[in-house]
This record gives C-alpha cells, sequence and structure tokens, in this order.
C-alpha cells in the first residue's frame, strides 16, 4: 500500500475540486458541472484502489496502476513524489 501516493492524489483532487467549483461560481467560460463528474470518476477509482488494497484484493495492483497513471498529471506538484510515477508506457 502506498499511503502517501493516496494521500497524494485526493489531496489534488480535492483542490481539483475546489477550483472548479470557484470557475463555476464566477460563471467562467469552459467549466461545467462535467468537470466535477470527471473529479468524481477519479475519486472513485481511488477509493476502489483504497478499498482493494484494505481487503487485499486481486484487484489492488491493476487499480494501483491506474491511480498511479490518473496521479502524474500532477507531476509537477511539489508533494509529487518520482516514486509515485507510473511506469514507461512504450
Amino acid at each position: 500500500m502506498n499511503p502517501d501516493l493516496i494521500e497524494f492524489y485526493r489531496a489534488r483532487l480535492d483542490a481539483d475540486a475546489a477550483s472548479v467549483r470557484d470557475c463555476i461560481e464566477s460563471h467562467e467560460p469552459n467549466v461545467s458541472e462535467v468537470d466535477l463528474d470527471e473529479i468524481a470518476a477519479r475519486r472513485a477509482v481511488l477509493d476502489a484502489y483504497e478499498r482493494a488494497l484494505a481487503q487485499a484484493d486481486d484487484q489492488a495492483a491493476g487499480l494501483g496502476l491506474a491511480v498511479r497513471y490518473l496521479a502524474a498529471h500532477h507531476s509537477g506538484h511539489a508533494d509529487y513524489r518520482e516514486e509515485f510515477r507510473p511506469p514507461s508506457r512504450t
């Protein structure tokens, strides 16, 4: 289990959701509830990974890889660690 990855990615999703809500409230163009739905879908993958780890489920490895790919979107963040980086997609 990589609790640091889970904590890092959950914090990024929370920040992304807050930013989208602020943009929606400010009536900024090109931001909508769809963006919140996408964040909710990513959060669902993260939650499934966390549950699979807690239950020693066979799906944990695949979900963990998916979370690593999703979290890589935030690789420019100061708290991102190289250990979170997924394997190369070659």
